[in-house]
């Protein structure tokens, strides 16, 4: 019995010691055995080779059916804002109003999509593009034929519907009548017309380009394009005397590019000094023009310098060029 009471005090004091040296010795021991960490003869802690993956504040990997976030949209650029056009200063706009670009009709409008080309539009010459086949008719009888290759210029006569009637240029007597689209008729008047509308623009340009720089040089000169340079009570008749040679100068072609039935209005300017290939004094009278051409009717304005009873010279009022 006192054997018993002696081994139950024993384990008791065993636990009781136990119990208080867990807490502050055992529990760590016992912790880093679970984790992995090995001890040494020396009783030091030594870490594992494998290094430990380092904490991040990064969330957790989403579980199985959840839906992960969608990326988050790129910004999209603002569209750069229009850029306002420069204001044109005043010179700009006189010379706009006084050299204004030609308003030409669009080519199929003019020749009635291809139905009713005017007759001063016609090509001098065109070219088939395959073999023809020419026919001599004298009295009504076939007296004789010809082959024509491809190339060879022709004569336009006339249109019928989408035929054309063409001749030789050796032989005008032998003709025939072909497909349009067998010959360059239209590349020939639309090539015309691209040059025409080229020539017309270019030439707009350079003016007010001539006359910029002239006012530029000489700002008086902008007179002349605002009007305040011509007097009021300037402006005649077309029946008054002092015209007469200037009708006759046009009447005998002497102003390029104009006629006197196109003339709308005379101006007498009396004697004024011109510069330029010109340069002098002259009687001057300013003549304005609608000029009618195979794709339509344009203004001009022109100066006739005026010499010993008789025009001179025929200028641009603004830049004094020779016309």
């Amino acid at each position: 019995m006192k054997g018993f009471f002696a081994t139950l005090l024993v384990v008791c004091g065993l636990l009781a010691a136990g119990f208080f040296l867990y807490e502050p010795y055992l529990k760590p021991l016992v912790d880093r055995f679970r984790s992995g960490d090995a001890m040494t003869d020396s009783d030091r802690i030594i870490e594992n080779d494998t290094p430990r993956p380092a904490q991040t504040n990064s969330p957790a990997p989403s579980t199985a059916g959840s839906k992960a976030a969608p990326p988050a949209a790129k910004p999209v650029a603002a569209a750069p804002a229009p850029v306002a056009p420069k204001p044109k200063s005043e010179l700009e706009q006189l010379l706009e109003a006084r050299y204004p670009m030609p308003q030409i009709l669009p080519l199929l409008t003019i020749v009635d999509q291809w139905r009713s080309v005017p007759q001063n539009a016609f090509p001098a010459e065109v070219t088939a593009k395959e073999t023809i086949a020419f026919e001599l008719v004298i009295n009504g009888q076939v007296a004789g034929s010809s082959n024509v290759s491809p190339g060879t210029p022709l004569k336009p006569v006339r249109l019928a519907g989408d035929q054309i009637v063409v001749a030789s240029l050796a032989d005008p007597t032998m003709s025939t009548q072909l497909a349009l689209d067998k010959t360059d008729f239209r590349e020939r008047i639309e090539a015309r017309y691209a040059q025409f509308v080229a020539a017309k623009t270019a030439d707009v340009v350079a003016k007010r380009d001539r006359a910029r720089k002239l006012i530029e040089a000489d700002p008086a000169r902008l007179a002349l394009l605002t009007g305040e340079a011509a007097a009021p009570a300037a402006a005649g008749s077309k029946d008054d005397p002092r015209f007469a040679a200037v009708k006759e100068s046009l009447r005998q072609g002497e102003a390029a590019s104009v006629t006197l039935e196109e003339a709308l209005a005379f101006r007498w300017n009396g004697s004024e000094k011109v510069g330029g290939e010109y340069e002098g004094s002259y009687d001057t009278v300013t003549v304005n023009f609608e000029v009618a051409t195979i794709f339509g009717r344009f203004p001009a304005e022109y100066k006739a310098l005026l010499k010993g009873g008789r025009v001179f010279a025929w200028i641009d009022p603004i830049t004094e060029d020779r016309l």
